[in-house]
C-alpha cells in the first residue's frame, strides 16, 4: 500500500511540474491481456475462496510463481517505455527470491518486528511470504526492509520493491511531463 501512496504522489508531482494524466494513454504497452491475466491469477490465489479449500491453497505457490512469470514476460517487451527496465530489474530481483524460496517472498523477523504485520517464524507462512530461517535462499532480496509501524501503511519491502518504486516513479514523471521526448512509447 505504501507503494500506491508513493506512486500517487508521484503523479500529483508531475501534475504540478505541468504533465498530464492523459498521457498514459499514449503509452504502446504491449501484451496487455498476459498483464491482466498475470494480476487476475494473483487476485485468485490470494482470494478467501482459494485459500479457504484445501486443495487449491496447496496450489497457490505455483500459481503465484506463474503469475510472476507472465508479468515478468509483459515486462520485458515493454522495456521501450521509460522506467520499465529498472522496473523490470526489480521485478527479476522479486521473482528470484521467490523462485528459489518455494514460490514465497522470505520476510526478515527483524523487519517484521518494526510494523504492525504478523511476526512468521522461519519457514511460517502467511499470503505470500515465508518467515526466514536459516535454510533462507538469497536472504538480502528478500524483505529485509521496514517501514515502521508508527508510519501509516507500515509494511516490509526488498531491494527489488525499491527499484520497482524507483521505476515506476520515473514512468510516471517521464510520460507525465514530457510525453514527446520519447516518440518510441508513443502510438503514431
Amino acid at each position: 500500500m505504501f507503494v500506491l501512496v508513493v506512486l500517487v504522489a508521484s503523479i500529483a508531482v508531475a501534475l504540478l511540474r505541468g504533465g498530464n494524466l492523459g498521457h498514459l494513454g499514449t503509452l504502446n504497452i504491449r501484451w496487455r491481456g498476459v498483464i491482466i491475466l498475470g494480476f487476475l491469477i494473483q487476485v485468485l490465489a490470494f482470494s478467501s475462496f482459494w485459500q479457504d479449500n484445501s486443495e487449491t491453497k496447496s496450489l497457490t505457490q505455483f500459481a503465484y510463481l506463474a503469475s510472476l512469470c507472465l508479468l515478468l514476460v509483459a515486462l520485458a517487451a515493454n522495456r521501450h517505455i521509460p522506467g520499465v527496465k529498472l522496473l523490470t530489474f526489480g521485478f527479476l530481483l522479486n521473482f528470484i527470491a521467490i523462485a528459489t524460496n518455494g514460490g514465497y517472498m522470505p520476510a526478515s523477523l527483524s523487519a517484521l518486528q518494526n510494523t504492525r504485520l504478523p511476526l512468521l517464524q522461519p519457514g511460517q507462512v502467511w499470503s505470500n511470504s515465508i518467515g526466514m530461517g536459516p535454510d533462507t535462499r538469497l536472504a538480502f532480496l528478500g524483505d529485509i526492509f521496514a517501514i515502521p509501524k508508527q508510519v501509516p501503511f507500515s509494511n516490509v519491502f526488498s531491494i527489488g520493491d525499491v527499484l520497482i518504486t524507483l521505476g515506476a516513479i520515473y514512468l510516471i514523471q517521464k510520460v507525465l511531463v514530457v510525453p514527446n521526448s520519447s516518440k518510441e512509447i508513443v502510438r503514431t
